[in-house]
């Protein structure tokens, strides 16, 4: 195994290290049909790497599927995200799985090689080996990504707005523009698609059937321990609420591995806790019954985008030039540090935001 992997990163570095050196992409400043694909192109989309860079190229995949309706959408996941799979299965045909190691880029590239795509779609902001590897195997003739450092690996790219002042839905939807569709134009809010027995099903778990009061979903779970709230934080913005806002019924949520510090604050504070869901599909229908999200910087973030509910997130805001990904479109009350970790937000801070959100449901 170790050998693969050293010949893995040899390869990479090599790739890396030639990759577009004879090639000057045309940039595209604005829509037009600098791409001659006709009606019916086979085209395929990178988004390889978390859930929320899927959940938020949605709009992107519902915005090509509508100006190019005959077309045969694919696009590369990777078992990082294939749990939201299902918020882009309206507007793909076909998803293709791509595994690390050597042997998951040759079955990639052999699976990339035999569609014959006539243009790959790179939806990273960053400059990322892996797409740039997967443009290079699918050896299709167009390849539009954003301007930034493999830029050579592309035949066309759009300029990379300020990561500072453009939301990351808006600044990967400029890659339509070679296509000749103008995002400007369209609906580019978050979705994500369940049926009415699955949100029913929600509806079940998370409110009592003779209950009134709105229901407040305080998930504790982040991406990893430096994204999330202290316990005791957490106790005490739910004992503020049962306080300060008798008309609400906040419930606890978590993923698996955080369900024994779940119970223990249930118990504290005698709010009801939701079972972990076997499922992002099944969690994303929670999320739809909620009436307003507490959550860390997570991919929650973006369902309560999709489904339009109000939401108070915490986030790392350590980075002046790149804006934390904000629910799009959607009311927000964020609470942010600018060095450090989410626990170390002062709770008075957060108390401040939930009391703004709950206050205006």
């Amino acid at each position: 195994m170790k050998s693969l992997k050293h010949l893995e990163l040899w390869f990479r570095r090599q790739f890396n290290r030639h990759v577009g050196a004879q090639r000057i992409p045309i940039v595209v400043g604005h829509p037009q049909q600098a791409i001659p694909i006709g009606t019916a192109p086979r085209i395929l989309v990178l988004r390889q790497d978390r859930i929320g860079d899927v959940l938020v190229a949605v709009p992107v995949l519902r915005a090509l599927r509508e100006c190019y309706p005959a077309s045969v959408i694919d696009m590369v996941l990777s078992p990082n995200n294939i749990a939201a799979r299902s918020a882009v299965a309206p507007y793909i045909d076909d998803v293709i799985i791509h595994l690390k190691g050597l042997r998951g880029l040759l079955k990639t590239r052999r699976t990339l090689r035999v569609n014959s795509y006539d243009v790959v779609i790179d939806l990273m902001d960053n400059a990322s080996s892996t797409s740039a590897l997967l443009v290079s195997f699918a050896h299709s003739r167009y390849a539009v990504g954003i301007d930034k450092e493999n830029r050579g690996v592309y035949t066309h790219v759009v300029p990379l707005a300020d990561r500072a002042t453009v939301h990351i839905v808006e600044r990967i939807s400029r890659l339509l523009w070679p296509l000749n569709v103008d995002p400007a134009t369209h609906d580019l809010h978050l979705e994500y698609p369940l049926t009415d027995a699955e949100r029913a099903e929600a509806r079940r778990t998370v409110r009592e059937p003779s209950s009134k009061k709105k229901i407040f979903g305080i998930n504790i779970s982040g991406s990893d321990v430096s994204r999330m709230y202290s316990e005791a934080g957490i106790i005490e913005l739910i004992e503020h609420c049962k306080k300060h806002h008798p008309d609400t019924e906040a419930i606890v949520l978590c993923a698996k591995q955080h369900q024994e510090m779940q119970e223990r604050i249930a118990q504290a504070t005698g709010s009801k806790a939701i079972a972990p869901t076997p499922s992002f599909h099944s969690w994303a229908a929670i999320v739809s019954e909620l009436d307003a999200l507490f959550t860390p910087d997570t991919s929650s973030v973006h369902l309560a985008a999709a489904f339009q509910k109000p939401s108070v997130v915490l986030f790392v805001h350590d980075r002046i030039d790149l804006m934390p990904w904000y629910p799009y479109l959607t009311t927000c009350y964020p609470v942010e540090t600018t060095s450090g970790t989410i626990d170390q937000i002062p709770i008075a801070e957060v108390i401040q935001a939930v009391d703004r959100c709950l206050g205006d449901l």
